[in-house]
């Protein structure tokens, strides 16, 4: 599916809303590599905040895809990266990929940790659940300062080195809110908040 439509519009609305209430692999890592140190992976379970390079959807329009003009090598590289492999360092990019099998490539993570809580909410009468996530003052200051700085840039939310959600950055992050979206029933986003919350 292509990342412009329907998640992405669910993903804004659903940080719109828990804000108004207050508070979803890669080869070797030579695959055109060349340059930058390795991206070091996270604890398990730690929640990394990275900013979305470039992102590839099998079947969508080159022009729907978010990014800079990426060089060939790294399209190429986007193109054929396969999800059911483990993640890979791409010229100091982390490649990976979400549930849907959309391809992203990330830059480091501006952070790493710093969940406070989380908590799985209901999306209005239906079964669809999301989480909503409070980081701590050390991550809210951080993830404040890109949201003034990098605001209108996509952000993806990275866990075990899979992309759950992204969102596109805005001022309104500066409080340390987020939502992670996708299709989760009651018991996935009760085991997704408990492992954001582990120790």
């Amino acid at each position: 599916m292509g990342r412009v439509s329907a998640p992405r519009l669910f993903a804004v609305l659903a940080v719109t809303a828990v804000l108004a209430a207050g508070c979803g692999s890669g080869s070797s890592s030579n695959d055109g590599a060349s340059g930058g140190g390795t991206t070091p992976p996270a604890p398990s379970g730690s929640l990394e905040l990275r900013p979305v390079y470039a992102h590839y959807t099998q079947g969508a329009p080159l022009g729907a895809q978010l990014g800079p003009a990426v060089p060939t090598d790294l399209l190429t590289a986007l193109k054929g990266h396969d999800c059911s492999s483990k993640p890979s360092e791409l010229q100091g990019k982390l490649l990976v990929c979400d549930s849907d099998q959309t391809v992203y490539l990330l830059e480091d993570p501006i952070v790493s940790g710093g969940v406070a809580s989380a908590t799985p909410e209901q999306v209005g009468h239906k079964k669809l659940w999301f989480l909503k996530v409070a980081l701590d003052a050390q991550a809210t200051g951080t993830l404040s300062q890109a949201a003034q700085s990098a605001a209108g840039s996509e952000l993806a939310i990275v866990l075990d080195d899979k992309v759950l959600s992204t969102q596109i950055v805005d001022p309104s992050m500066a409080n340390g809110q987020l939502a992670i979206t996708g299709s989760f029933d009651q018991a996935q986003a009760t085991r997704l908040a408990q492992q954001l919350t582990a120790s």
